[in-house]
């Protein structure tokens, strides 16, 4: 188990700073609403991101997600090993879905408040030149200023643990979509259908593929996440009356809002992802088995 969680917090890592830029637009896009446009798009709203913040504005907030989605990729890879001892044939397509989904339920509880930072640093000083990593203002100072003042303005469950609910929503059927994908992918493209088989450039391709299908199947929930996580406290009741507010407002487009940016982001971060971590992994294995 320590192992497997030391290859997630590599792994994680490494996807984390390849995707992170495409990460900040989709926030962007997917947090503005019809009557406060600030991008036409993603292409705009990468060129005013580089125009008027810089190249660091694509990197607002990554302190947070940097460890923490390490932290979470060692959790997820754990569980999910630890979850397969439930099923005789750990890896059938149903067997994975389900153990993804029990690796996404937990570490939705941590991921929630991570996402909660990540979020709210990515949108502050829109459109502010910034240099050195200072902003002329901010709400936030850093992560640990943005929980604390979140926990100050409305405690543990309200302000902690904002959108802990869509975390849910979204990640127990994205894990579950994830580990089958990978495995199908390797099934269908290694020459004999394993890991140890397929090449690098097909490990990155498999990584990307799997992120697009397992961002596919949660999307709209994210979409509802953000935006209900960046809104101003006391704006709505709950997060299901935000989303139904949405779609009221701005119709079902609106759950699909950011959803290029979020491809494109899945691309690179889960190209690094999933294959880093197999790549660990049967690099240690082996290792192991062969001082034994």
């Amino acid at each position: 188990m320590a192992l497997d969680f030391g290859f997630g917090f590599v792994s994680g890592v490494t996807g984390t700073i390849a995707g992170y830029p495409f990460d900040t637009v989709k926030v962007r896009l997917q947090t503005q609403t019809l009557n406060h446009r600030l991008y036409s798009g993603s292409l705009d709203c990468f060129i005013k991101i580089a125009k008027q913040e810089s190249i660091l504005g694509f990197y607002k907030g990554m302190a947070s997600p940097m460890f923490g989605v390490a932290i979470i990729n060692g959790i997820v890879f754990s569980i999910q090993n630890i979850s397969k001892g439930l099923f005789d044939n750990p890896d059938t397509y149903f067997s994975l879905a389900v153990t993804g989904a029990i690796a996404g339920c937990v570490q939705s509880f941590i991921c929630s408040p991570i996402e909660l930072v990540k979020t709210r640093l990515q949108m502050q000083g829109i459109g502010q030149q910034r240099k050195l990593f200072a902003l002329s203002t901010h709400l936030y100072k850093d992560p640990i200023d943005c929980i604390k003042e979140s926990y100050i303005r409305q405690g543990f469950q309200y302000g902690v643990m904002r959108g802990l609910s869509m975390t849910l929503a979204r990640d127990i059927p994205l894990f579950a979509a994830n580990f089958p994908a990978w495995q199908f992918f390797v099934l269908y493209f290694s020459p004999i259908g394993k890991e140890a088989d397929m090449s690098m450039h097909m490990s990155l391709v498999g990584g990307a593929f799997t992120g697009i299908v397992a961002w596919a199947v949660s999307y709209p929930f994210d979409v509802i996440k953000s935006r209900y996580q960046a809104a101003r406290d006391h704006a709505y009741k709950n997060v299901w009356d935000y989303a139904v507010r949405s779609f009221r407002m701005e119709g079902w487009q609106v759950f699909t809002r950011g959803f290029l940016p979020c491809t494109l982001r899945a691309i690179p971060t889960n190209a690094f992802t999933y294959p880093v971590y197999s790549f660990l992994k049967q690099t240690f294995d082996t290792t192991l088995d062969d001082n034994v």
